[in-house]
């Protein structure tokens, strides 16, 4: 029998991109959809954002419980509420059976309530169902405690400021691992415009206190170094720069995430090839990948 604490923890990527979804043949191999990750460890569920990736877990799960009669907890942690981020939680199937329990944690610095936000996207004049006739059992709840934990996880988060409207970071720890989810921050304006200044000191200080030496860092690299130059104060890193920077951090595996709607898997592929070996040295090594749509690692 194995021992639950060997059990590793699974990562699946439902949705990959940023800003929008990029249907079409261009994209098919990292995928089109926009912000989802589940992390899973044995009943625990925890989703990461809910962009048009969460239809496709929806459906994943819907299935699951025909056969195996079971309905897990579900625990959705929202780094922000930008479109690309919530857009598919009208569509998330599970939402609609009235035996699931859906728990929504997000930043407890939003001006406007987190729960009138959600609930607006769904208003009459945008989508045909309303938020309040959903069947489950949904609580929507603004993060209060500095360190949250939903069955043999723990997570803790940081706010990310160095966004527009701000976003949340988080680090999530089961059976020995560490999972970090970092997404929509402009690292360049923390490490690279004014390095010298107090605050931004203290900003790449806590950013790198919170990713060292993760085992998996799901990180934010919307631009290339020349696309960043035009892009400076939207709110996303260089693909370098997070690369980089995750590299100082002894970050074991980084996830290369939220790409940008027009880079195709072609571009992508060529990025890919472009750093896959800069990181890799006999002392310390460093495994860059490319998130892609539906794929799950074992961490």
């Amino acid at each position: 029998m194995t021992n639950a604490s060997e059990v590793k923890p699974l990562v699946t990527f439902w949705g990959t991109r940023g800003s929008i979804s990029t249907p079409g043949r261009i994209t098919e191999k990292y995928g089109g959809n926009t912000s989802c990750i589940t992390v899973q460890s044995q009943d625990t569920h925890i989703i990461l954002d809910a962009g048009t990736g969460i239809r496709n877990l929806g459906i994943e799960l819907a299935d699951e419980r025909k056969e195996t009669e079971n309905t897990p907890s579900l625990h959705l942690f929202l780094s922000h509420t930008h479109w690309d981020h919530i857009q598919g939680l009208p569509f998330f199937q599970l939402a609609y059976l009235k035996d699931v329990k859906l728990t929504i944690y997000g930043s407890p610095q939003k001006e406007v309530f987190l729960a009138a936000i959600l609930k607006g996207q769904m208003d009459s004049e945008y989508f045909p169902v309303g938020m309040a006739t959903f069947p489950a059992d949904i609580s929507i709840q603004e993060i209060s405690e500095e360190v949250i934990h939903v069955g043999e996880v723990t997570i803790d988060w940081q706010e990310q400021v160095y966004h527009p409207g701000g976003s949340v970071r988080y680090r999530l720890r089961v059976n020995g691992k560490k999972i970090v989810y970092a997404t929509d921050v402009e690292l360049n304006r923390i490490f690279q415009l004014d390095p010298g200044s107090g605050e931004h000191r203290a900003a790449a200080q806590d950013y790198l206190e919170f990713v060292s030496n993760a085992d998996l860092l799901i990180g934010d690299g919307q631009y290339t170094e020349e696309e960043y130059l035009s892009k400076v104060g939207w709110g996303h890193s260089s693909i370098d720069l997070l690369v980089k920077t995750a590299y100082k951090a002894q970050v074991k595996q980084l996830a290369i995430f939220h790409h940008d709607p027009q880079h195709s898997d072609t571009f992508l592929d060529q990025l890919w090839r472009k750093n896959r070996s800069k990181y890799r040295s006999a002392y310390k090594k460093m495994e860059v990948f490319w998130a892609r749509e539906g794929l799950t690692l074992a961490i």
